[in-house]
């Protein structure tokens, strides 16, 4: 008797790299040659090693960069300007690498996530359970499968191909393939004990189970992973706070950038658009200048709600201008198609092996530049890898957007073999100190703060751009559960949304007297989303708190960064007090409610 079970068949092709590091006598050789310049000859003698391992040296290092020829006064070998930086500066010395690819077709059966070979398994396409054909089917409400669903049982599959010395950079997805099929199992073979390479003890368990009952299971929607806290570093410089230091920061980091550049903005504006006109120059003439310098440029937009095709509009004007001449085509990928997402993403490579990623409340591409922004900008390893992860699954639902999705698996993948352990990110980043991170999905954001409005001991301060129809369970029932029990607690916001009028607000605020502060703030506006509790802890943002509910099916939608260090919560509002007027007290000035023009 035959069994098919619901399975997705994969095919694409992987990316295996062979890393190979430099050898003792070659970095003493470099040493050598830095100290002391001369010929093969003075370098073999002085450190007493054959001459031919000495040329084979020379000419690998000279291959890199790292050695050079000086013809005057007389003709010697030396080390390079490179060579001297890597050594002065304690860099390690650049990888050589080689690539080959690997022609991947897996099969993932959905009952028992086992993962095979195809050349091991039996597929058929059939959908029809009539007859002699019994059948375990998909999940209803089943996600389907992407490439960035199937990279880690890529990973699992190339694991035991490779060969020493290889690990796998990434897939190439460019022409991948996943088709929905079903596995066929031979219940007979199964009784006996005869089993597909792969097969997991839960596929073995279910199909002893079939044979021993006849029951077929029913399988149920895949859950989504709850998000999980790790260790890293973090500088409370990296806070970015107002919006003169976003514009300065998307200088730096697009000017720095030697490969890749992603921006993902909710919004794009038009050239029509004369608000903050100046400002928004300098974001195109940082990219600008990236795409000259060969940089690859990827821009994306978050809404859906997008009238008249106005975003879509945006974005092809920006793309007919950064292409203008021929002279960067090829280096910018701008897509005219929403991610159906709030997050907003900068990130790009650092010139030194490195990734920067800002994430917050700042629409690069459509911002004014006059309201209160607030990012965090994540440099160390992991938390770059993970985001990178977080922001490929964003655009990844997009066809057109398979370069990028490639580019943000090698980057991910390059900083994960390169990372570095804390403490020698400490070291190389003066000021930052160990802090444990978590990134929040659309749905983790109200589970958080209602734990920070029960677990804070000194301050609860929340800020949201917007109060909307889900304000009072969304903010004001948690700021006055805190507030019964301490005594600085603040909710800051700026504009008023959907059927929110200025009663509804005071009716709140009259509840609160006594327990917690709601304080409007309409110049500058506050497009900042964030919670900060105690002196320690802090979450970073795209959600408005008080009008906006996170929802599990779009997971997606709103991404923020739970930040856990020393007196992180204590600079935050430091720097963010700065920005707000104050009276000759040092008190916040509450302003009255005034209409302000749509941003978020």
């Amino acid at each position: 008797m035959k069994l098919h079970v619901a399975a997705w068949h994969y095919r694409a092709r992987a990316i295996i790299q062979r890393v190979w590091g430099w050898s003792p006598v070659e970095e003493m050789v470099l040493l050598r040659l830095h100290t002391a310049p001369g010929t093969i000859e003075s370098v073999a003698s002085a450190l007493s090693i054959p001459s031919q391992i000495v040329d084979a040296a020379v000419a690998r290092l000279m291959q890199f960069g790292l050695v050079e020829v000086q013809v005057v006064p007389k003709p010697v070998l030396v080390t390079s300007a490179i060579g001297k930086e890597l050594i002065h500066t304690d860099r390690p010395l650049p990888e050589r690498t080689v690539e080959r690819e690997m022609s991947i077709s897996l099969v993932y059966e959905r009952a028992g996530h086992s993962i095979f070979r195809r050349r091991d398994v039996t597929l058929d396409s059939t959908r029809d359970s009539s007859g002699s054909v019994r059948m375990v089917g998909f999940p209803k409400d089943d996600p389907p499968e992407t490439d960035d669903t199937m990279a880690d049982r890529v990973q699992r599959l190339v694991a035991g191909q490779i060969r020493p010395g290889e690990w796998m950079r990434g897939i190439r997805t460019v022409n991948s393939v996943i088709e929905p099929k079903f596995v066929v199992f031979d219940l007979n073979d199964a009784r006996d004990g005869v089993f597909p390479d792969g097969s997991s003890d839960e596929l073995k368990a279910m199909l002893g189970e079939v044979i021993k009952t006849g029951n077929l299971p029913k399988l149920t929607p895949l859950k989504r992973r709850e998000p999980e806290a790790f260790r890293t570093a973090f500088n409370p410089d990296d806070l970015v706070v107002g919006a003169e230091e976003h514009l300065d920061r998307f200088e730096q980091i697009a000017d720095a950038a030697r490969s890749d550049l992603f921006v993902l903005s909710t919004f794009v504006a038009g050239a029509d658009d004369e608000r903050g006109r100046e400002n928004r120059e300098r974001i195109i003439g940082a990219i600008e200048r990236a795409c000259r310098r060969g940089v690859h440029v990827h821009l994306f937009y978050g809404t859906t709600l997008d009238e008249r095709s106005k975003n879509a509009n945006a974005m092809e004007a920006l793309r007919v201008r950064l292409t203008v001449g021929n002279l960067t085509r090829g280096y910018v990928l701008v897509h005219r198609d929403p991610v159906a997402s709030h997050a907003k993403f900068l990130a790009a490579d650092d010139g030194q092996g490195g990734v920067v990623v800002l994430l917050g409340s700042c629409n690069w591409l459509s911002s004014p530049f006059n309201s209160v922004e607030i990012s965090g900008e994540i440099r160390e390893h992991e938390a770059s890898a993970n985001l990178l992860d977080i922001l490929r699954s964003i655009v990844g639902p997009l066809s057109e957007a398979r370069r990028s999705v490639e580019e943000l698996t090698f980057m991910a993948a390059e900083l994960r073999r390169n990372k570095r352990t804390l403490r020698d990110t400490e070291a190389a980043s003066p000021g930052r100190i160990a802090a444990k991170m978590t990134i929040l999905l659309a749905d983790d954001h109200e589970r958080v703060l209602r734990s920070a409005a029960h677990d804070a001991r000194e301050r609860f301060v929340c800020c949201t751009n917007r109060l909307g129809a889900p304000m009072v369970p969304g903010v004001f029932n948690p700021a006055h559960v805190a507030g019964q029990r301490i005594a600085d607690v603040r909710v800051y916001y700026s504009r008023r949304s959907g059927p929110i009028k200025p009663r509804h607000v005071a009716r709140q605020r009259e509840r609160l007297i006594g327990l917690a502060r709601i304080i409007p703030v309409r110049e500058p506006q506050l497009h900042a989303k964030f919670l900060a509790w105690d002196n320690d802890s802090i979450v970073i943002t795209s959600m408005n708190w008080a009008s906006q509910t996170g929802l599990a099916e779009n997971a997606l939608d709103e991404i923020g960064l739970l930040v856990e260090a020393p007196g992180l919560a204590v600079a935050l509002l430091g720097k963010f007090e700065a920005l707000l007027p104050v009276d000759a007290r040092g008190q916040q000035v509450l302003a009255t409610w005034e209409s302000v023009e749509l941003q978020d």
